[in-house]
C-alpha cells in the first residue's frame, strides 16, 4: 500500500517536471529564435520581442496554473498578482512603442529594452511564482547582452575572420594548382 502511494507521488512529481521542462524549452527556444532575428533583421527584433511579451505571459500563467490548480494554494489573489505583473510589462512595452513612434528610440534599441524588461519580469516571476522562470529570466538577460554585443562587435569580429578565411582559401587554391 505504501509503495503504491509512493509511486503515485513520484509519477505526479515527474509529470510536473515534464511540464516545467516543456515550457522552459519553449521559452528558451523562442528566445534563441529572437536572438537570431535580432542579429539578422535589426528592425524585426522590435516586432518579435513585442509579440513575445503576451506569449511569455501566457506560458508563465499556464505553468503557474498547471502546477497549482489541484492544490489549495491557488487563489484568485495569486492569479491576480501574476496577471497584473504581466499587464504592467505590456504597458511598459506600449510606452516604449510610443517612444519608437515619435522617434526617441530606434527599433533595434527598443527591441533590446523589451528583451531586458521581459527577462526582468520572467526573473521576478521566478522569484515569487515558479523557480523555473528564475533561470529563464537569467538566460533572457544573457541573450540581451549577447544581442547587444553581437550588434556592437559584429563587424570588428567578422572583418578579420573574413580576411583570414579569404587568405586561407587563396592559399589552399594556390597549393592545389601547384600539386
Amino acid at each position: 500500500m505504501a509503495r503504491d502511494s509512493e509511486e503515485i507521488v513520484i509519477q505526479k512529481h515527474h509529470h510536473h517536471w515534464k511540464m516545467r521542462f516543456l515550457v522552459a524549452i519553449m521559452m528558451l527556444g523562442l528566445s534563441f529564435i529572437g536572438l537570431i532575428v535580432s542579429d539578422l533583421w535589426t528592425n524585426g527584433a522590435w516586432d518579435y520581442w513585442r509579440w513575445m511579451v503576451p506569449i511569455f505571459a501566457i506560458l508563465c500563467l499556464f505553468l503557474s496554473w498547471y502546477l497549482r490548480h489541484k492544490q489549495r494554494v491557488m487563489s484568485a489573489t495569486t492569479i491576480w498578482h501574476e496577471v497584473v505583473q504581466w499587464f504592467g510589462l505590456a504597458l511598459a512595452v506600449y510606452l516604449i512603442s510610443v517612444f519608437v513612434k515619435i522617434g526617441l528610440m530606434g527599433r533595434f534599441e527598443a527591441g533590446l529594452i523589451v528583451l531586458v524588461l521581459l527577462s526582468l519580469n520572467t526573473f521576478i516571476t521566478g522569484i515569487y511564482v515558479e523557480s523555473t522562470f528564475f533561470v529563464i529570466g537569467i538566460m533572457l538577460g544573457l541573450f540581451a547582452a549577447a544581442a547587444a554585443l553581437l550588434a556592437e562587435y559584429l563587424y570588428s569580429v567578422m572583418l578579420p575572420i573574413t580576411i583570414g578565411v579569404a587568405i586561407i582559401l587563396i592559399w589552399v587554391a594556390r597549393k592545389r594548382r601547384t600539386v
